[in-house]
């Protein structure tokens, strides 16, 4: 797919005119990392963003001993690295590649031109982050209000959120989250994942299904983030009842 193309399908640029993209696009180059490489480190400094092209990658925070937490993972066509370029600070986060990945880099001077020139496009910046901060709010709400099971459900909620699709009253998750992945993102330990999220496949709130996660009704419903206040699920009398009742 040719660099026009690509940043067409990104929200932030698809308004733009084709001079615009033109402009940008002479600005862009594509590089390539291979799987678990660092593509940069919190507090480096930020001089580039990055639309991903193929792949996946993991937003991290790294505590004083080393232990990580991640903040997302992302694939195509997500944008990553902008936030430094808006303020000239050092980088906020760690990104890592989970697998072989190929990104389009933007260096800061053609973004920011891009900005000033363009106030509707610097709207849909601010409008991002607006959301990313939303995120870390829900992220602090789950980490502090919710026991295992309410934070295994609602960090599988915002999973779903950026890549699951809607069947039925159902939320799928493709592909499965590894319990590694979810246990880093909660606080909490894979043994405590894995433990939980059969727990909740008992009670009726998780389904496995082909190569993924469902999240069935009753789990939308109880533990739904603003986001989700749009979908319709059915009640809970047109849902069997549960085997066991996930606390």
């Amino acid at each position: 797919m040719l660099s026009k193309e690509i940043l067409r399908a990104v929200p932030l640029f698809a308004e733009l005119s084709d001079s615009e993209i033109n402009l940008l696009t002479d600005s862009c180059r594509r590089v390539q990392y291979p799987a678990k490489s660092i593509v940069f480190q919190e507090g480096d400094t930020g001089d580039f963003l990055l639309v991903i092209l193929r792949g996946r990658v993991k937003v991290t925070l790294l505590g004083d001993r080393g232990e990580e937490t991640i903040v997302s993972i992302l694939e195509p066509p997500g944008l990553l690295g902008e936030i430094a370029l808006l303020d000239d600070a050092p980088r906020s986060a760690t990104v890592m590649t989970l697998v072989t990945t190929e990104f389009l880099q933007m260096n800061r001077g053609p973004f920011r031109q891009m900005l000033s020139e363009h106030p509707a496009i610097a709207l849909k910046v601010m409008s991002r982050l607006a959301g990313a901060l939303r995120d870390a709010n829900e992220q602090i709400r789950t980490l502090s209000m919710f026991d295992a099971y309410g934070r295994i459900i609602r960090c599988l909620l915002g999973i779903a959120r950026k890549r699951g699709e809607m069947e039925g009253a159902r939320l799928i998750i493709r592909p499965k989250p590894s319990f590694q992945e979810v246990a880093r993102m909660i606080g909490c330990s894979r043994e405590t994942v894995s433990r939980g999220i059969k727990t909740l496949q008992q009670a009726g709130y998780v389904s496995a299904v082909d190569r993924g996660l469902a999240l069935e009704p009753r789990a939308i419903r109880r533990y739904m983030e603003p986001a989700f206040q749009n979908f319709q699920v059915p009640s809970e009398t047109s849902v069997p009842a549960a085997r066991r009742k996930a606390r």
